[in-house]
């Protein structure tokens, strides 16, 4: 199993993702009202997740996830399951 993912390497991903600095993605950022993230980069980050961190997130989870913060959650949960949300 890769090792656990923390808050920043996400920021990173994020970030890249949108094409932006890692200092402009907050922890509670809204992606779709404050970084005007889509749901094709939302696509975007999920796989880059996975490529890092082994871990599959359904789409079903991955539209419930709405900042920063809740995506660490949900990756961490999933990592510590072995599992797909």
């Amino acid at each position: 199993m890769l090792p656990d993912i923390g808050l920043e390497e996400l920021r990173a991903i994020v970030a890249q993702a949108l094409e932006l600095s890692p200092e402009e993605v907050g922890d509670s950022d809204h992606f779709a009202e404050d970084l005007e993230m889509d749901s094709l980069m939302l696509l975007e980050i999920s796989s880059r997740v996975e490529k890092e961190c082994g871990v599959s997130i359904e789409d079903s989870s991955l539209a419930s996830v709405q900042t920063l913060t809740e995506l660490h959650g949900l990756v961490g949960s999933l990592q510590a399951d072995g599992s797909a949300a």
